[in-house]
């Protein structure tokens, strides 16, 4: 779905990259091995999997075509949120009262999951649980948060309304019309997390792998073997959790979803004075524009914003500079800043908003589409697909397990995504409000 030299290349200049220490060493697979489930991607959810997997007593394998947070584990915006993209009854309508409330449910209480792992496992990843605001853009965006926010309530959750005003002392911006405060939310620093996952899976007896590239899943003797450039795994049960990195070994899955691009710019570290009246209680947020954008500041100060990116070279610094331009008419003072890192990568976003999980061969499960929220779901996610992979039952996944269906005219769908993105951005501007 992406060139992996543009991917490269986005990369370099990210804050994460540059900021989380020294990369572990993680060897590329050499030979041939057998294990009970094989994950392929080592990412959040990857990582999460097979930590729970070797925590239970099975032989687990990670193989991963970079290093462990290569794509957009450690890409992301380090912002853990819980919820799915689309809302309480929503979901409920979707799956039905039983299903769906099990869900809602699970998905609700994903940050506080994320945060317990982290805590259990003593993994030093800049964790900051300090609350996530939703804020609208315009007057117009305001009552679908206020309805969100109802939902969330009348199923025990202390989701709180916020008036304009309150917003402006809390966030020290006038950019927006009021919103909502999700308590549980917070911030880390992803690529710190990813590879703490990493760690604490190979301490529990699991085998990761970079540089592994899987280039070829075949059955033989009624098994999946995966094959590097360096070895073959055969495994009882294979995970693909490449999400929005998923390649063409299970075409199927790679029809299932469609890969947008989002990128990310981060200040030198603020001075005390403005770092002070800039998000002052360490909120993180995102907004209401179709083309959201999600902001926050990091443990050292710096102001970090998110939006739309490029899907081409050409386009890169077009979308860098739009970044600082939105960065600078939500705060006026970010305008004299220098802006130190910039970074992109893809996320997985499927046609209902919804993760899918499902078994697109026989032997291989696979899970993706997390539509933004992949932080705290894959890493909450992770213990239910190790169960289920493990021979639990599949009424008690979170999540059915279905027959994937691939997007119809999907060829055509991710050669319009960078239009629809110019569509949304337009139409965004055409709204109004204090950022247009």
């Amino acid at each position: 779905m992406s060139d992996r030299a543009f991917q490269d290349r986005l990369n370099e200049e990210s804050l994460w990259v540059r900021t989380a220490g020294a990369a572990p060493e993680f060897p590329a697979l050499a030979g041939d091995a057998d294990c009970d489930v094989a994950v392929i991607g080592a990412g959040l959810l990857g990582l999460s999997t097979a930590l729970s997997l070797a925590e239970a007593g099975a032989s687990v394998i990670v193989l991963e075509a970079g290093e462990p947070g290569w794509g957009s584990g450690g890409r992301n915006g380090g912002q853990v949120n819980p919820g799915l993209k689309i809302d309480p009854n929503e979901t409920i309508r979707h799956f039905g009262e039983a299903r769906g409330g099990r869900l809602v449910d699970f998905a609700g209480g994903v940050a506080e999951e994320t945060f317990d792992t982290i805590r259990r496992l003593g993994i030093d990843c800049d964790a900051s649980q300090k609350g996530w605001l939703q804020l609208a853009h315009t007057s117009r965006a305001l009552a679908p948060l206020q309805r969100r926010a109802q939902e969330w309530q009348a199923r025990g959750v202390a989701v709180e309304v916020l008036s304009a005003s309150r917003l402006s002392e809390i966030t020290g911006s006038e950019a927006y019309f009021g919103g909502i405060l999700h308590p549980s939310g917070g911030g880390v620093h992803p690529l710190k997390l990813v590879r703490g996952l990493a760690e604490a899976a190979v301490a529990r007896g699991a085998a990761v792998h970079g540089r592994s590239p899987v280039v070829r899943i075949v059955a033989k003797g009624g098994r999946p073997v995966l094959e590097t450039p360096q070895g073959r795994v055969r495994a009882e049960r294979v995970l693909v959790a490449t999400n929005a990195y998923t390649g063409g070994q299970v075409p199927r899955l790679e029809r299932d979803l469609l890969p947008v691009s989002t990128f990310q710019v981060a200040s030198e570290p603020l001075p005390p004075h403005l770092a002070g009246s800039i998000l002052p209680s360490g909120h993180h947020v995102s907004d209401t524009h179709r083309s959201l954008y999600y902001f926050r500041k990091d443990r050292d100060g710096r102001f970090l914003i998110g939006g739309r990116g490029a899907y081409k070279a050409r386009g890169v610094e077009g979308a860098y500079a739009e970044l600082r331009r939105v960065a600078g008419r939500i705060f006026p003072a970010l305008a004299q800043v220098r802006w130190e890192h910039r970074w992109g990568g893809m996320v997985g976003v499927t046609e209902d908003h919804l993760p899918h999980i499902g078994e697109p061969v026989p032997g291989v499960l696979a899970a993706v589409g997390f539509n933004g929220r992949g932080l705290a779901l894959g890493v909450a996610l992770g213990p239910h697909l190790a169960r289920y992979l493990a021979g639990g039952p599949e009424r008690d996944m979170p999540l059915p397990v279905r027959p994937l269906a691939p997007i119809r005219f999907h060829g055509i769908k991710v050669a319009a995504l960078p239009l629809a993105a110019g569509i949304y951005g337009l139409l965004d501007r055409l709204d109004g409000g204090r950022i247009a």
